[in-house]
């Protein structure tokens, strides 16, 4: 199943290069990825850690997926999101992480 696929190539990530995972939420169309890294990784880096090694991986595995759906692109959009948590502790974004609808309506 792609979802433990995107679980397991974090994981093998976040090992890599020493971050923690503190929570993560895949929904259909996204994933919400909490991480604790040391401070020399920007959030350009992290993105382009986690998003380039799980999408090669992720397409390699499951080459039906980039015929349907990406055309021959890779398999996550360009842009993400990143904010930082130094106005809420971590049980608050790690609350939001698990309690938040992620499927579209």
């Amino acid at each position: 199943m792609v979802e433990d696929d995107v679980r397991e190539l974090f994981g093998e990530t976040s090992d890599h290069f020493g971050h923690k995972i503190l929570a993560l939420e895949i929904a259909d169309d996204h994933v919400h990825l909490f991480v604790q890294c040391d401070p020399k990784h920007s959030p350009a880096d992290l993105a382009r850690q986690f998003k380039s090694y799980s999408g090669k991986h992720l397409l390699e595995r499951y080459p039906e997926i980039r015929e349907s759906y990406f055309w021959g692109g890779g398999f996550w959009k360009v842009g993400y999101y990143v904010g930082t948590t130094g106005a809420v502790s971590e049980e608050v974004v790690e609350r939001y992480t698990e309690e938040t609808e992620h499927a579209l309506e």
